[in-house]
């Protein structure tokens, strides 16, 4: 049996969108086709979809997070369609994390049990497992190995749309090349961090980026990435 694990906070906000100047009701209709296109794209017989909650813990961290979304305005049937997925789809809401949590942690659990993480969300892309891109409509597999490689290469660009500052003077083009040979953990903190010292960065400041942009993978809401030991290469 197939389960897809359904990014609902993209579902819904394109929905909503595409919807603006419609009836609600064709907002939910839609909402309703996303989800039936994708489980017929991937072959499954079981969905879970998942929302982002109240309370996410990485603005604790830094209250900066997301504040370049603060005065952007929502689709206005955006709730309407969240409130349809959560009555009609039984979506669960995420309680002091992001969707994308819910997803890496259910995600995990499931690697070998049939399971594929359905969202166009890069982010994501960090957690090894089945993934189906619903808005390019391709599956791709993330091995160990590549979902490190695009949590460090995201570590050094950043994430202007989260408002997460990456690495100074790294750009797509060059963490590539900085990660270029990493075939660990150990060996993907110590350049990343590396790079950081030498933009003038504190270790606060890699510390803060790594925990904001890690996807959970186990219910622990203070991660705190594995260089707290070794950053210094102890």
């Amino acid at each position: 049996m197939t389960t897809v694990l359904v990014d609902g906070d993209i579902v819904a906000y394109r929905c909503a969108a595409v919807n603006e100047n419609a009836d609600a009701g064709l907002a939910v209709w839609q909402a309703d086709q996303f989800i039936a296109r994708i489980l017929e794209d991937v072959n499954a017989d079981n969905w879970k979809i998942y929302l982002s909650g109240e309370n996410n813990f990485r603005y604790r961290i830094f209250p900066e997070y997301k504040a370049n979304r603060r005065n952007v305005p929502k689709p206005r049937h955006l709730e309407r369609v969240r409130e349809y997925l959560v009555c009609e789809h039984n979506a669960i809401i995420a309680d002091g994390r992001e969707a994308d949590d819910e997803l890496g942690i259910a995600g995990t659990r499931g690697l070998h049990a049939g399971v594929i993480i359905a969202s166009s969300d890069k982010d994501l892309l960090q957690v090894p497992g089945t993934h189906y891109n619903f808005v390019r409509r391709e599956l791709r597999t993330i091995t160990p190995l590549e979902g490190l490689r695009n949590l460090y290469g995201q570590l050094l660009i950043g994430d202007a749309t989260d408002n997460i500052r990456g690495c100074p003077g790294i750009g797509k083009a060059k963490a590539p090349r900085i990660l270029e040979g990493c075939c660990t953990e150990s060996d993907f903190v110590e350049q990343t961090w590396k790079a950081f010292e030498q933009a003038g960065c504190s270790e606060r400041d890699y510390i803060i980026a790594a925990q904001l942009l890690y996807v959970l993978r186990k219910e622990d809401l203070f991660w705190s990435p594995p260089l707290d030991a070794d950053i210094h290469g102890n």
